[in-house]
This record gives structure tokens, C-alpha cells and sequence, in this order.
């Protein structure tokens, strides 16, 4: 690799720990926010993962020299100390990998910036000078869907990335829970990879204080779970039991609810903000089971007074310290040593978010899929794909991405089946931030409240959210 990559590669992987991590663009400081999850093979004509492998750079291509560059991600490089030498024992290994494969192929692999901090102006503008900006670039959804739409970048099944070579439904390369989440226009539009290198993503789950659980009469969440009875109902009945006055001032001491998901609790019922009705971007969250599920938002955030009024640092130090029933979580709030809810001092548990009585499964809700796409403009395909299918190889493992909970953050292997089973694999997008203009009106900005935050903090019913925001939301 460069010597550049590795100095940008810090500053790099602290960006891509934030998105990969956290609920992407909010960090539990200020609000976040019927369409069923896209299949990956819905409306596209790629190759499945049956494929045969064909993806190893023949003896008849020759890549002797090629710059092989990754624009706007670092947590595909190595991550360096300021001393020069690496993190930690794996980010060795990733160097070492990398640096073979170079030398395999005869290429450099090197990271690069962004030159606007206006990435998507940056990638339109590129796309009508015929300009490539790099071979991959890290794009967040309300980038790459926009710039797919201006024709900028290149369906993954498309025939040019189909004819060289690429296959994006395979799992040994592509972490397709991520992948299938970034289709739109009938076409799946990024990639993503998961390993012991870089971190799987997830949407929500929940942090539980099992001793609090019990003392409500629940004393095996993880077996409600497993039978599918782990509902909105059983949620707030918990919440309810376990919010009290232990001292009798007049003021709650113990709080069911403490951080919570900031609006994408609503998407637990099979429902979306907004969907595709009769070939047109509509409000989709006024549907029966949409009205159901900002009720439920309602209920859980304002009408049962069972959630804590604090920030989301208060509530997860609160959670930490065992006067909070249940924290919502991302992976990013039990990173390790440093993070409140991972150092908590009880036993806590580890299980998906409730779900409404309209939805079958699960889901692991996010509101950001960032994910590597292709410009339109890229004419180096017949290098640029042989490459990524290699190198595809050393950043994603279906297996050891596994490997990460085994560092404390899952104390029990009841919570290990809970993570494997029921929350890495739902993952799911909240279509809601599709575009920022989009997302003002589902969430939240300065000048006028959105959906979720009417409802949450202002304790505006869903019909009254719905009649305020449906006609701009539409438009």
C-alpha cells in the first residue's frame, strides 16, 4: 500500500467507526427517525451465489501497475498508532494481507479523500465531465441514490460489471444483508464487506437489566424471543413495572425506558415512513399499521411516562449503573472498554427490538447504509473488478466477522444466539432517509418538527403528525 494511505488511514477509520457503528449521523444526542425488505434477487439479472467462481485474475490480464483506489473509507486499511506502527496484532495482519496481494497482482492499493466536502455534488459533477473520481467510492444512501438516479454510477447488475466478472449476491465477497438494502430503481447500487477486519453492521437492539426484567415477572427474555413473544405489549408492561419511587420525593428513581432508537422503533411493525405506491414516492407510515406503530412511538416515549427525560449519555451512564430497565442500542454503544453500557456493573442481556403485531420477524432497524459503488465513468473495469474480487476476499468473512463479540460484549452465549440470530441477519434500513430533504420531514430539523419528533416530544397524536407532514412528505 502507500505510504499515504497508512497517514490518512487513522483519521479514515475514526469516520468509518462512527458510521459502521453508530446509528449513523446521530449519536443518541439528538432525535433520529410499507415496504418489506428488498430479496437480492428482486428486479435484478445479476448472477446468483451458485455461480461459478470465476473471479481469479488469469495469466492473459495483466494489472502490473494499476493504482487501485478506495475514495471516502479507511476501515479497509490498516489503522496506525502516531508512532507509525499499527494498532493492534489484526491490524498487522490486514497490512500483511493487503501487501501480499499487492505484490500478488502487481498493483498498489491506496486511500483517498474526497476533494468537496459536498460528496454527491462532487459525484454529479464528475459524472457529466466524464471524470473518474476513484475505483471505489464510500457513499452513504442519501449520496448514491441520488447519484444513481443523475445516471452516475453503475447498477451492480448491469451488464457491464455482470460481463467483468462481478457477482454481487456472493457471500464469500459481499455482506449481502447490506447489499440488499441499497437497491432502488429496480437495481442494487453498493457493496459492502464485514470480517474480523471490519466491523458488521447493525441497526437497534436492546440492552436489558435482567434482575429489573425478573422483578416484573420476567425472568427469561431471551425465551420470549425464541417463541416470538417478545412484543410491544410485554415491552411496556415491563417498562411500566419497573418505573418507580424508591424513596417516596415524588421523583421516579428506577425508568423503563432509557436512550432509545429515536424513531425507528415505529419500523418494528413491517412498516416504512415512505414506500413506492403506483410507481411514486409516497407517506406510507399512515397505513393502519403505520398509524399502530407511531402509537406505539407515542406510548413509549411520552403518553406512558415510563422513559427517562435525559440525554442519551445520562441514560446509558443510568442504564450502566442498574436504574434503567432497557437501553436501545447499536453495536457502537458497546464497543468495548470505553463505552458506558459494555462496562455496566450487572449482567445484562442482549436481545432484538420488540416487534408490532403486524410484523412477522424481527428487525434490526438502521437509518444509514453506506456502502462501496462504481462511477459510471470508471472505463478500467476490466482491472478495477478482478482486483476487487480479490480483495474482497481478505476484508470479507461470513465467518469471522462473528469473532468481534466474543470481546466481552455478549456475556452470555444466550446473548451471542441473540446477536447471530436474530439481530445481525435483520438488518434493516429505515427508507425514511432516502434523501435529507426527505428525512427533515420524517425526523427532525431546526426550523420545523418532523414526524417522530412531534410525536416523541411533543406528544402530538399520529393523526395529527400524519395531517402535518403527509402533503410535504408527498411533494
Amino acid at each position: 500500500m502507500k505510504k499515504r494511505a497508512r497517514l490518512l488511514a487513522l483519521l479514515l477509520a475514526l469516520v468509518m467507526i462512527v458510521t459502521a457503528f453508530a446509528a449513523c449521523g446521530n449519536d443518541g444526542n439528538e432525535p433520529d427517525s410499507t415496504t418489506t425488505a428488498p430479496q437480492s434477487g428482486d428486479g435484478t439479472t445479476g448472477p446468483d451465489d451458485t455461480t461459478p467462481d470465476t473471479t481469479t485474475p488469469g495469466t492473459d490480464l495483466d494489472l502490473e501497475g494499476y493504482n487501485f483506489t478506495i475514495v471516502g473509507n479507511g476501515d479497509v486499511f490498516p489503522e496506525e498508532n502516531e508512532d507509525g506502527g499499527y494498532k493492534s496484532q489484526t491490524e498487522q495482519q490486514l497490512a500483511d494481507e493487503l501487501m501480499a496481494l499487492e505484490e500478488r497482482l502487481g498493483i498498489t492499493i491506496e486511500a483517498v479523500e474526497f476533494s468537496n466536502t459536498n460528496v454527491l455534488e462532487q459525484v454529479t459533477s464528475a459524472a457529466m465531465g466524464g471524470i473518474k473520481i476513484g475505483d471505489l467510492l464510500w457513499l452513504h444512501q442519501q449520496e448514491y441514490w441520488p447519484a444513481a438516479k443523475a445516471n452516475a454510477l453503475l447498477p451492480l447488475d448491469g451488464q457491464e460489471l455482470t460481463d467483468a466478472g462481478l457477482n454481487y449476491q456472493d457471500e464469500t465477497r459481499w455482506y449481502q444483508p447490506a447489499v440488499e438494502w441499497t437497491q432502488l430503481f429496480d437495481h442494487p447500487w453498493g457493496l459492502r464487506v464485514a470480517s474480523e477486519y471490519v466491523a458488521v453492521p447493525t441497526g437497534y437492539f436492546i440492552t436489558f437489566n435482567k434482575e429489573l426484567c425478573a422483578s416484573a415477572g420476567y425472568d427469561n427474555m431471551y425465551d420470549l424471543v425464541r417463541n416470538g413473544e417478545w412484543t410491544w405489549d410485554v415491552y411496556r408492561d415491563i417498562a411500566g413495572k419497573t418505573t418507580k419511587d424508591t424513596d417516596g420525593d415524588g421523583v421516579n428513581d428506577i425508568w423503563g425506558t432509557g436512550a432509545t432508537a429515536w424513531g425507528n422503533e415505529a419500523v418494528t411493525n413491517g412498516v416504512q415512513f415512505i414506500g413506492e405506491v403506483d410507481g411514486k414516492w409516497q407517506m406510507t407510515i399512515d397505513s393502519e399499521a403505520g398509524i399502530e406503530a407511531l402509537q406505539f412511538l407515542l406510548d413509549l416515549n411520552y403518553s406512558d411516562g415510563t422513559r427517562w427525560d435525559a440525554s442519551s449519555g445520562e441514560c446509558r451512564e443510568g442504564f450502566a449503573n442498574g436504574v434503567v430497565t432497557f437501553n436501545w442500542a447499536n453495536m457502537g454503544h458497546i464497543n468495548g472498554p470505553t463505552e458506558a453500557v459494555f462496562n455496566s456493573e450487572h449482567d445484562y442481556g442482549i436481545i432484538p427490538m420488540p416487534k408490532g403485531p403486524n410484523a412477522t420477524e424481527y428487525a434490526s432497524m438502521t437509518d444509514n447504509n453506506n456502502a462501496f459503488v462504481i462511477q459510471a465513468a470508471n472505463k478500467d473495469l476490466d482491472k478495477v473488478v478482478p482486483i476487487m474480487n480479490e480483495w474482497a476476499l481478505i476484508v470479507n468473512d461470513t465467518e469471522s466477522y462473528l469473532d468481534i463479540l466474543n470481546d466481552g460484549r455478549c456475556r452470555t452465549e444466550d446473548d451471542m444466539e441473540m446477536m447471530v440470530d436474530y439481530i445481525i441477519p435483520n438488518y434493516t434500513l429505515n427508507m425514511g432517509k432516502m434523501t435529507q430533504d426527505i428525512w427533515y420531514i420524517v425526523d427532525y430539523d431546526q426550523e420545523a418538527s418532523g414526524i417522530i419528533a412531534t410525536i416523541s416530544y411533543l406528544g402530538w397524536t399520529p393523526q395529527q403528525a400524519i395531517e402535518a407532514h403527509r402533503d410535504k412528505l408527498n411533494a
